[in-house]
């Protein structure tokens, strides 16, 4: 609740009053504005139980206690509805409650638990649980989704845990660009994370997972989903989901260039360049130090895949790429990333925003000139390559 209190409790001099009220206005113009809030797209996007909330759902069969869903999510599964609840509230009895909750920001987040969790004959029943919320956007624009989750195969007991060996939990972030809200649609790009929370060990904790995706918008209103798979039968199995962001994504443009006569003599240099932009969005982000960073890959119309030339560029650049393969196509692709450094200073949690990969015009290398061949000899040896970095076509 706001309150506002009189704190004026004697009569005032008209002209003191007049004098205060212009200087307190000389003061707000002498002051920079307060930057704007990032803007975050999502409601209710940490799941705190104090502030959005939730609202009471039915009992989930063979529980004793009420589901509560967040604010401004649709819960859907294809099958029985297991528990899903605020963990604050499942575990402290109240959003006030002092218990230990899993989360990665704020108090609270969601918890989604199997039915009968440790109940025989049959415990840790499969499910299948999404939780979905449309946003309004700019049609045709790059969007990037970040959010953390945490699964427990076999539950929290890890000396060692008990999860089998190829039993999992699948933890997936999905976008639909049109703005669809069947979990199902082929339009749903899902990004997914099996790792548990402990390493295969059985005791290294993992911990929670950062997953992200991007997508341009193709309407008006894009559909985000949060989701947690768990299709196999087993003790303990539940999950958390908390601190899910969408914003702008950031950008970038990449361009190839090359002096090339046909037939060509040696194999050409192919200067490509990128640059980019973190977008509108992020730079806002409350005590954010995000940086630009780049994966740039090349194809060609012999070996017709993507393959790596660089990663974790940061910045804009360029590099020269000597093209091995005569008379075929070359093309070149970059990816911007916004990730902040680790060990560094910055928001909390780490939201890493990925963008979209941008093509650049196709470069078509001519044919080799014919030329006499050289002998190889031993003498040439010293001077080859490590195999291992030979690039082919």
């Amino acid at each position: 609740m706001n309150f506002a209190a009189c704190r004026f409790c004697g009569p005032l001099v008209i002209a003191f009053f007049l004098l205060a009220v212009g200087q307190a206005a000389l003061a707000q113009e002498a002051q920079p504005a307060a930057p704007a809030a990032a803007p975050n797209l999502l409601v209710n996007a940490g799941f705190e139980c104090g502030e959005e909330g939730y609202t009471e759902a039915p009992v989930p069969p063979g529980d004793t206690k009420p589901n509560y869903f967040p604010n401004g999510w649709v819960v859907t599964s294809p099958m029985t509805i297991p528990i899903v609840t605020s963990a604050r509230i499942r575990f402290a009895n109240s959003c006030d409650g002092e218990a230990h909750v899993e989360r990665i920001e704020g108090r609270d987040s969601v918890l989604i638990r199997a039915l009968h969790h440790e109940t025989d004959p049959e415990p840790g029943k499969p499910f299948d649980v999404t939780l979905l919320q449309q946003v309004p956007v700019i049609s045709g624009t790059d969007y990037s989704l970040s959010g953390w989750m945490l699964t427990l195969c076999g539950g929290s007991f890890s000396d060692p845990n008990d999860c089998p060996e190829g039993y999992y939990m699948a933890k997936l972030l999905g976008i639909d660009p049109t703005g669809g809200t069947d979990p199902a649609a082929p339009t749903v790009e899902w990004v997914e994370n099996r790792r548990n929370f402990v390493e295969a060990d059985g005791r290294t904790r993992v911990g929670w997972q950062n997953l992200r995706t991007a997508s341009t918008a193709q309407a008006v209103t894009i559909t985000v989903f949060a989701r947690i798979n768990s299709p196999f039968r087993w003790h303990g199995n539940h999950g958390f989901i908390d601190a899910l962001s969408i914003m702008q994504a950031p950008t970038a443009t990449i361009t190839a260039t090359a002096e090339l006569i046909s037939p060509t003599p040696a194999p050409p240099t192919i200067t490509v360049a990128w640059q980019g932009s973190l977008g509108p969005d992020i730079p806002l982000i409350p005590n954010g130090n995000h940086r630009l960073l780049y994966d740039l890959e090349y194809w060609n119309s012999e070996s017709a895949t993507w393959q790596p030339v660089a990663s974790d560029r940061e910045g804009d650049g360029s590099l020269d790429f000597v093209a091995r393969c005569f008379d075929v196509t070359y093309q070149f692709r970059v990816k911007p990333r916004a990730e902040q450094p680790e060990g560094n200073n910055g928001a909390t949690p780490n939201q890493r925003y990925p963008g979209l990969w941008v093509e650049s015009a196709p470069i078509v290398v001519p044919p080799n000139l014919p030329g006499p061949s050289e002998p190889f000899t031993a003498t040439n040896q010293i001077f080859l390559p490590a195999i291992s970095t030979v690039r082919s076509c």
